[in-house]
């Protein structure tokens, strides 16, 4: 860290100062540059504007390959697991729904 010294006019001479806390100094960290939306092609200024399109647009940012498959292979097993609750409420219907002379030939097999 660097040293820092004010000038004293009572002293008339320049006194050491002690370094701020870290944590009691301001972080500002500066805007996103404009870009074009690749979904819209809309121009996306700022960060704001950047989660509002990307949350309209059911979108998240990239945060590299590895990340994307896991998000696709949840996406994937999601997918299978909804399917499969489709799949089996329609067997479920499709047997409530079975005249009895069909559901008797089933429960003999």
């Amino acid at each position: 860290m660097r040293e820092r010294y004010v000038w004293d006019p009572k002293l008339k001479e320049l006194v050491w100062v002690r370094p701020r806390r870290a944590d009691a100094l301001h972080f500002i960290q500066p805007d996103l540059p404009g870009y074009t939306s690749p979904i819209t092609g809309k121009w996306i200024e700022g960060r704001r504007a950047r989660r509002d399109d990307l949350r309209r647009h059911g979108c998240r940012p990239y945060e590299g390959r590895e990340q994307e498959e896991k998000v696709a292979a949840r996406a994937r097993a999601e997918n299978e697991r909804k399917l499969d609750q489709l799949a089996e409420k329609i067997a479920h219907r499709g047997w409530a729904e079975a005249p009895e002379r069909v559901r008797r030939v089933f429960r003999n097999r």
